[in-house]
């Protein structure tokens, strides 16, 4: 290992860089805590002498106003009757899907149809008993060969016919979870909720019974003028080229965000610490992403992707993507179809002395998908895939808070990124093209 990568690992704000990131709080997009964190953030680049600007992209924001969710007893009629009444049955914990449809005055009422987790096969299997159902799911561990993002779950939902879509945390004890239904300003949709394991047994058990019937309340606003900022370094080299760090500020309102993605942006600070001082008229140049609206289907980064003119995509030549890169202490380079980077992650694991592995198909789960669908050899550098019992099931939860996270994880973290970022900068022209090519 070089001994500047080694020093990059000891980088003595790196710590204090996370706790004060944390202390923003979970950073909702919306919620001007994202804003907040990423002018402290943008301060923290200055200090690196490079070029600093931040641009401010559209987005399709929303916010709840009210979400409740009732499990109701008794005969079709007199469900009917006690729901326009507010005659109340069990109340149960929800969370709405960012951007959720809302529902019609005095809730949507209906009968549940539960699906397992949720998978092609599982929607196969009911046929046609899933239009005008709300339909029951479980969410999965996002970070394994056999997930199914609960995206992809909802918008099954919504081609069969669904009215509702209701998604269950499969672990006990864990709360609430948080997501988006990436569901377009516009675009079809149906009401939809996250609920906790308890909320799920519950009602699956009133399925197996002979019939669950809830009322679901969602009410969300359009926030037709939401904007995401888009937090930029600029460190040029002897080229136009750049080797691009990426992380997402923005999280979710029930915990701290500290994995997902505290620890990206930490650990792209202290990277971004330990290469200013090498870029130079023998290298490419480095540029550090900081992209908001992350968390609602990738929007902040799309927006900016897509304002870039050609010439500008084409000298993107890698995008190192750090979100949650702590929780556990394997790491693997999610590299989006791009075989070449596979060498490329090995040589960089062997120059910081930290394990990565690989996994070379396309996971659309976070920033690097919006720098692939443009072409540019893209990866996201991940702790804990498949590795459900990991610390990282914590994300998108309450427990998604500081401690859940171990220095050493961050440590190495910044190894392997400014491993890679320098393998990146020192490559040649043709070397860096010839990583472009994807598999068919």
């Amino acid at each position: 290992m070089s001994d500047w990568i080694a020093r990059a690992g000891q980088d003595p704000a790196l710590m204090n860089d996370f706790a004060t990131l944390c202390g923003f709080g979970g950073r909702l997009a919306g919620s001007g805590q994202e804003d907040a964190a990423m002018d402290w953030a943008l301060e923290r680049l200055r200090e690196t002498g490079g070029t600093v600007s931040r641009v401010n992209v559209p987005y399709d924001g929303w916010r709840c106003l009210d979400a409740r969710l009732q499990l109701l007893q008794g005969d079709a009629a007199g469900v009917m009757a006690g729901a326009a009444a507010g005659d109340s049955g069990a109340a149960l914990a929800c969370k709405p899907l960012l951007r959720s449809l809302s529902t019609p005055e005095g809730g949507l009422v209906g009968e549940v149809l539960d699906l397992g987790i949720g998978r092609l096969d599982d929607f196969d299997r009911a046929g046609d008993t899933v239009r005008g159902k709300i339909v029951l799911v479980r969410h999965e561990y996002p970070f394994s060969p056999t997930h199914m993002h609960r995206r992809r779950k909802y918008d099954l939902a919504v081609a069969r016919g669904a009215i509702g879509f209701l998604i269950a945390n499969p672990l006990p004890d864990k709360g609430l979870l948080s997501g988006s239904s990436g569901r377009a300003r516009g675009g079809p949709g149906i009401p939809a909720a996250y609920i906790d394991f308890e909320a799920g047994e519950r009602i699956a058990a009133a399925c197996a019974a002979g019939r669950a019937r809830v009322r679901l309340v969602i009410d969300g606003e359009e926030l037709p003028d939401a904007l995401a900022g888009v937090g930029i370094l600029d460190l040029p080299g002897r080229t136009d080229d750049r080797i691009v760090i990426s992380a997402h500020m923005d999280g979710h309102d029930l915990g701290q965000s500290a994995l997902d993605n505290a620890t990206g942006v930490v650990v792209a600070l202290a990277a971004a610490r330990a290469l200013a001082p090498r870029v130079s008229d023998r290298t490419h140049g480095l540029r550090i992403c900081f992209f908001s609206a992350e968390e609602w289907a990738l929007a902040g980064s799309a927006r900016y992707l897509g304002g870039l003119s050609v010439e500008e995509l084409g000298h993107l030549k890698l995008d190192i993507n750090l979100d949650t890169v702590a929780g556990d202490d394997s790491l693997t380079a999610l590299i989006s179809d791009f075989p070449e980077l596979e060498g490329f992650v090995a040589n960089s694991a062997a120059l910081s002395g930290v394990p990565v592995a690989t996994y070379l198909p396309l996971m659309p789960n976070s920033d690097h998908a919006n720098f692939a669908a443009h072409g540019i050899p893209a990866m996201r550098l991940l702790a804990g895939f498949d590795r459900p019992d990991s610390r990282v099931n914590n994300i998108l939860s309450p427990g998604d808070v500081p401690s859940v996270v171990r220095e050493a994880e961050l440590r190495q973290s910044v190894k392997v990124t400014c491993a890679m970022a320098w393998q990146g900068l020192t490559m040649s022209g043709p070397e860096l093209d010839a990583m472009q090519r994807r598999t068919a």
